[in-house]
């Protein structure tokens, strides 16, 4: 009996330290002239993580296809390199699919929203240079882009939890031409509001997976065909 109570105590107490485990991503994109890097790192309990780099994105002219370079590497030393290859088909295919799927899951917005609004904002930085070699549409872009930035921080507090106060700023170069961006973002969540969520959606749709993915399948011959 003591056995007993001794392996239930452990199964909670591991339930327990499951479902506060701290998850952060950091995320940061980088584009200066024609370099583009995107960095993106996790961890769990501050101590283990994995990061990803995509530091070349570059196109074949004979396909079409988007390439792309990935560096991995985790908290153990572990790194890895390899390419990414997708084609103009693929692309348009995995976006059809996802729009489909956005539009009969419909049901499924009350809990993603409840899902985000999770996620804790601790850090966020989106600064921007932009010119056109001209001052007077150089000056409207600037101003475009501000309000850009304005509402979409709106938007973020109102969907996210922000913890921090937005670093945004735009430089015009009224010189030439010009359009580099450095954003970057740190969001925190609690492993168990993604496992709480996970079982929402698998019970909103209760076994309806294969049906979705069929009529999602069904819509897209049709959508080819015409």
């Amino acid at each position: 009996m003591i056995w007993l109570i001794g392996i239930a105590s452990l199964l909670l107490l591991l339930l327990i330290l499951v479902m506060i485990t701290p998850v952060t991503l950091r995320f940061r994109f980088m584009q200066k002239k024609a370099n583009q890097d995107l960095h993106l790192k996790i961890t769990v309990w501050r101590v283990f993580y994995k990061t990803f780099e995509l530091p070349i994105i570059s196109f074949e002219e004979e396909t079409g296809s988007v390439v792309m370079k990935e560096k991995t590497k985790t908290s153990t030393g572990n790194e890895e390199e390899r390419d990414i290859k997708e084609t103009p088909q693929e692309i348009k295919s995995q976006l059809e699919g996802l729009r489909l799927w956005i539009n009969h899951i419909a049901g499924l917005r009350p809990i993603l929203h409840s899902f985000l609004n999770k996620w804790k904002i601790t850090e966020f930085s989106w600064k921007s240079k932009i010119g056109t070699g001209e001052a007077a549409w150089t000056g409207f872009l600037s101003g475009t882009l501000w309000s850009v930035k304005n509402i979409a921080v709106g938007l973020m507090s109102a969907v996210f939890k922000l913890k921090c106060a937005p670093d945004i700023d735009i430089a015009p170069e009224f010189q030439k031409p010009a359009l580099d961006v450095d954003l970057s973002c740190m969001v925190s969540v609690r492993l168990g509001h993604a496992i709480i969520a996970g079982i929402r959606v698998m019970k909103h749709l209760r076994g309806n997976m294969f049906k979705l993915w069929k009529k999602s399948k069904e819509e897209m011959r049709r959508e080819e065909a015409s």
